[in-house]
């Protein structure tokens, strides 16, 4: 449905062909779909969440892609049966009884005939995908599973504008990559964040690159003898085409129409969710872009600026791009009734009647020229076929001959996200020095790795002796864990019962009184998390699904969990982010704290506690919004601007700021290490705790200084500064540490609340004398504040250590959507995508049970020292 504030043709014909079918069957109500979708998946994320939900939309959006997943969740309905009831004259067939079903079912003739009907309305090249066989534990005969309202391929979409300012032909696009190369950097000017082309990165990486990777005869996936798919991006042809999507993103080069500037690249791969590319495209920072060519209109852009071509060949001569085709299909889950009236609704959307209807309000809003040449020729619109160019007219023959259907087979809804992995890898590579063929040969590993993970996990290659070696090593995860689980049962409730024995309180005389006065929170409590943390067990031992029956698989979804690579990967990313967000993050609250604490005036107190308790007022995902746009990874972008302006500073003064920044970095950790070194007061594991800190973040700061990077970008320890435009969360190195950051940020200030409130607690007089004796500030710190505090903060640390393991993935999924290259995939949103994404609800709470198995010793050691608590009344 097309958002109400929509003028472009395309809207303006939908708006038109659902009054037209109001009208007509007055009884059916249109309401468009709403739910939250995650930020770059929109498309698929959410119909799966609005299905999870149980709140789905009857007439579901399908793609080639996420066909394959669909059906065999048993997500669509077989559509020649209802085609059937809609064809017969028999009310019967349409008549739903009392028991909301309906009253009678079509013959198998009548189901025959419907099947031809469709068949006419689909094209040759789609058909095989509307029309096979149900998948994985959905097998059922062949039907129709939707059908396409039009078929779409991907062409090169170019900014006239910028070609004729770089001095290229307007009227000429590239005929070949030597050509796209060549054009793109000519267009590109980086004194004014203009680029010669633009692709969508991260784990969409390889669906923006896909038009090249077929067009140089390389394929996702394909059909074996054996009837069963594979995984195939591991060619010769898709290393070469990754080579050159290096040369185009990386490959510095001089910009000869910005006064001779290096460029590192012509090709912007945006990072995160993308919005990069839609956002420079309409302010016409980039030249050319892969963009969607429907068969019902090329597009809603100016002709006069916007031009349109096929891909550009390949080497050996050949083209290709990506076909695909909107489609709609009918959701099983929904009543008998609703199902009738979409397969009304889609059998009028793809009629010829509404056909020739898009055609006249296209043509009536002046995108005549560039509808599908096909139709004015089939409606009559012989006057407006003599105006389109014969540019025009070949661009759409050329693109849909050449088109290769996306991937189509078994389980290929995120076959993007595995193919991405591989491409980015090869982006963040140096091969500045090789050869084509070394850079080949350095990029074919990472395909082979790849194609071997897409074809385990995705498909579900496996034989008997490693399914039952899986089985042992589930078994053995599920002991450990109900045995971990149940030891720290029992020591909590030992500790708790140590500290206040059970039946000891009474009120009045009444022992019975506390307890029912705790019902409601208890009843609360095991309403909204230890019903559902049983009821999660239980789903963590079959294959659940939503619309079939589900399948018991035993252990095999912790086997799994266990057996894949990402979850070790993502658990050691996952260590990484919270030694991060610890280590960085933990302390700023306490010494915040204690800095407002000393503010000399009441109303100096008041303005800074204001000041650095905003941040908790903004959502945390708008934190990293605004955060993602100061960290543009262009000169334009605000980190780097700022950074930048130090290489202005001369020698001298750059050798005193750098003094400077050495001085107060020195003063911090030389602070953290004599605290830690006098932390006798806190304990055994408290000291522990402080030096391990102190000596990590003393590591982190050495390795970081003396690393090649920093001091190539640093310039030595004296002299001017050499800093370049960083890529911040752009960059796998970077990215988690500017991820962290953000969270640091606003977290200070709430944090500090607490410490704040304790604070106020620590008797005066103690000061005092210290004072007497001649105590300095940071000898009171020690022996004063941080002894008073030390209860606090180790519950607080114990605290904030399961909350950074089980969070920010909300935080992540906004900032970098787990990427670059998973460099910030932490376990929490790993486990999200398994659940949500993957709609593998199994494994991902067997997942969850994993992380939960991990932190279970630390609860148990929180929960003892809360038991150890003892509360005053003043």
């Amino acid at each position: 449905m097309p958002v109400p504030r929509s003028v472009d043709p395309a809207s303006l014909a939908t708006r038109e062909l659902v009054r037209i079918f109001q009208e007509r069957h007055p009884g059916i109500g249109i309401e468009a779909f709403g739910m939250p979708k995650l930020h770059g998946a929109a498309m698929d994320s959410g119909p799966l969440m609005a299905i999870a939900a149980g709140v789905p939309p009857h007439a579901i959006y399908v793609n080639f892609r996420q066909s394959s997943t669909y059906i065999a969740q048993g997500f669509l309905e077989p559509l020649e049966p209802l085609m059937a009831r809609l064809m017969s004259d028999d009310p019967e067939l349409t008549r739903i009884g009392e028991d909301g079903r309906f009253a009678a079912e079509p013959s198998a003739e009548q189901v025959a005939a419907a099947l031809s009907v469709l068949k006419s309305r689909v094209a040759d090249a789609v058909w095989p995908v509307v029309y096979r066989e149900g998948i994985g534990e959905n097998q059922q005969d062949a039907h129709v599973w939707s059908l396409p309202l039009s078929i779409m391929v991907n062409v090169l979409t170019y900014r006239k504008d910028l070609f004729a300012e770089a001095g290229l032909d307007p009227e000429r696009p590239p005929e070949d990559w030597d050509e796209l190369l060549a054009y793109a950097r000519a267009i590109t000017r980086p004194s004014r964040n203009q680029h010669g082309m633009i692709m969508y990165g991260g784990q969409y990486l390889s669906y923006g690159a896909y038009s090249l990777l077929v067009g140089n005869g390389g394929r996702a996936m394909q059909r074996g003898e054996d009837g069963r798919w594979r995984a195939t991006f591991d060619s010769p042809e898709i290393a070469e085409s990754a080579a050159f999507l290096w040369r185009l993103a990386r490959e510095p080069f001089i910009a000869e129409n910005d006064g001779g500037r290096v460029a590192d690249g012509a090709l912007r791969v945006a990072p995160g969710t993308g919005d990069e590319v839609e956002l420079k495209w309409d302010r016409g920072q980039v030249g050319m872009i892969f963009a969607t060519l429907s068969d019902d209109l090329i597009s809603a852009s100016n002709p006069q600026l916007v031009g349109f071509a096929p891909v550009p060949r390949s080497p050996d001569g050949t083209r290709g791009s990506d076909i695909n085709a909107r489609m709609l299909g009918v959701f099983s889950g929904s009543t008998d009734a609703q199902k009738l009236a979409v397969m009304r609704f889609i059998w009028f959307l793809v009629s010829e009647e509404a056909e020739r209807i898009r055609t006249e309000i296209y043509v009536e809003n002046g995108f005549g020229t560039f509808v599908n040449p096909i139709w004015l020729e089939r409606y009559g619109f012989d006057d407006v076929l003599a105006q389109v160019p014969a540019s025009v007219r070949e661009l759409y023959a050329t693109a849909f001959e050449t088109g290769v259907p996306e991937p189509y087979g078994q389980n290929t809804q995120n076959i993007y996200r595995f193919m991405s992995e591989p491409l980015t890898q090869a982006l963040e590579m140096d091969l500045r020095e090789l050869t084509p063929e070394q850079r080949e040969a350095r990029i074919q590993p990472l395909l082979d790795e790849a194609v071997a993970e897409t074809n385990a996990k995705l498909l579900g290659r496996m034989t008997s002796e490693e399914r039952t070696q899986r089985q042992r090593v589930g078994w053995i995860a599920l002991i450990v864990l109900v045995v971990a689980l149940g030891v720290a049962v029992v020591t909590t409730w030992r500790y708790f019962t140590r500290f206040a024995p059970v039946g000891s309180a009474s009120v009045g005389g009444a022992r019975w009184l506390p307890w029912l006065m705790l019902l409601p929170a208890v009843g609360i409590m095991a309403f909204w998390i230890y019903v559902p943390l049983g009821w999660a067990f239980g789903l963590s031992f079959t294959d659940y699904r939503l619309a079939i029956p589900s399948r018991f698989v035993g252990v095999m979804n912790f086997a799994e969990a266990l057996y894949d690579p990402q979850f070790w990967a993502s658990l050691g990313r996952t260590l990484y982010y919270v030694a991060l967000l610890l280590g960085l993050g933990f302390w700023p609250p306490i010494a915040l704290a204690v800095l407002l604490d000393e503010v000399p005036t009441k109303t100096a107190k008041w303005v800074f506690r204001v000041l650095v308790y905003l941040p908790a007022i903004i959502s945390g995902v708008v934190v990293m919004f605004l955060w993602k746009q100061l960290y543009g990874e262009t000169e334009f972008g605000v980190l780097n601007q700022l950074l930048l302006k130090l290489n202005a500073l001369g020698p001298v003064l750059a050798t005193l700021v750098k003094v400077a920044v050495y001085g107060l970095w020195g003063f911090l950790l030389w602070t953290v290490l004599r605290v830690a070194a006098q932390s006798g007061q806190f304990g055994i594991v408290g000291r522990l705790v402080s030096v391990g800190l102190a000596v990590l973040l003393s590591l982190a700061t050495v390795w970081t200084v003396l690393s090649p990077g920093f001091l190539d970008a640093w310039g030595g320890p004296v002299g001017a500064f050499a800093f370049e435009p960083l890529r911040w969360i752009g960059s796998p190195e970077t990215a988690m540490f500017c991820t962290v950051l953000p969270i640091v940020w606003a977290s200070a200030g709430p944090g500090c609340l607490l410490y704040l409130a304790a604070l106020k607690t620590i008797p005066g007089s103690l000061y005092e004398a210290a004072e007497i004796d001649g105590a300095s500030p940071m000898h009171k710190l020690l022996h004063i504040t941080l002894p008073q505090l030390k209860y606090l903060i180790g519950i607080q640390f114990i605290a904030a250590l399961v909350l950074a393991f089980q969070g920010g993935a909300d935080y992540i999924l906004a900032l970098t959507g787990g990427g670059p290259n998973g460099a910030t995939n932490i376990l929490a949103l790993e486990i999200f995508m398994r659940t949500f994404s993957d709609l593998r609800f199994g494994l991902g709470t067997a997942m969850a049970w994993l992380l939960g198995l991990m932190l279970i010793g630390v609860t148990a050691y929180q929960l003892r020292q809360l038991a150890r608590a003892q509360f005053r009344a003043a």
